[in-house]
């Protein structure tokens, strides 16, 4: 007797709706994607995926269009890419990777983190990085002086963010920005984090300069004749060039933002 095989093909499930949060990370992903571009006009989708380690601009094209949803591991991987915190893309993400829950506060200046006590015993685990006030000497020195904020409490981080990308939390400073310069991916009262140790400029790379006497944020480029070109991300703000003379007179980088925090201008 002879039996002839039959194959069922079976049509493929139908991909899981991505959550009303995980569209708004894609977003917010197509808009810190917009502002890179801006910056770095070479940047395109192809060269965003070699980037981040994939083999195709598929991938990227998938996460910008909400098709599936982020990851911790793709969040930072887009996140160090474009030079923003993991909390410009995805605020859940980005606390769930810190360990830290987040709070969306409607009252203007309101932080997101919902922070640890100062009191209490830090985890094993955990990094406390409280707020600083930065002064500079007078004149031209290039000494700043940093001065706790007491009657805010600091920010909870793991350390094991900090070891992944090989910063030491004894050499990073939280500061509270102010201006509409950066918005919307910083807005007044927010909080950044700052790597003192990241001093040697890497182009298009968010930085805290002192420039004159004021504590600043910027992207930064530094051009073959020495001139250095602040860039901001409100449109409203020109690129401000900086000769290599009035580089050395009236700037000094205080160090590589690594991380922000605020309410996003709620």
């Amino acid at each position: 007797m002879i039996y002839s095989q039959l194959t069922v093909i079976f049509p493929p499930m139908p991909a899981k709706p991505l959550t009303q949060s995980q569209l708004s990370d894609a977003q917010r992903l197509r808009q810190a994607f917009a502002q890179a571009q801006a910056i770095d006009p070479g940047l395109t989708q192809e060269k965003l995926a070699h980037l981040c380690g994939w083999k195709t601009q598929g991938t990227v094209n998938q996460y910008l269009n909400g098709r599936i949803p982020l990851n911790l591991s793709s969040l930072h991987k887009f996140a160090d890419v474009m030079g923003v915190g993991p909390e410009v893309i995805s605020p859940d993400l980005a606390a769930q990777a810190r360990g830290i829950s987040v709070r969306y506060a409607y009252t203007p200046g309101a932080p997101t983190i919902t922070a640890t006590h100062p009191d209490d015993e830090p985890r094993d685990d955990s990094v406390y990085i409280p707020e600083s006030r930065i002064e500079f000497s007078a004149g031209n020195g290039r000494t700043a002086q940093y001065e706790l904020v007491e009657e805010q409490e600091p920010a909870t981080y793991r350390l094991s963010w900090f070891q992944k990308y090989g910063i030491n939390p004894d050499h990073v400073r939280r500061f509270r920005v102010s201006g509409d310069s950066m918005e919307p991916m910083l807005f007044a009262k927010d909080t950044i984090l700052v790597n003192l140790d990241e001093t040697k400029i890497v182009d298009n790379k968010l930085y805290a300069i002192r420039y004159g006497d004021e504590l600043r944020v910027k992207y930064l480029r530094r051009l073959i004749d020495g001139t250095l070109v602040l860039r901001s991300v409100n449109p409203a703000y020109d690129d401000e060039k900086i000769s290599a003379e009035l580089v050395d007179e009236h700037i000094s980088i205080i160090g590589r933002v690594r991380d922000r925090s605020g309410t996003g201008g709620l």
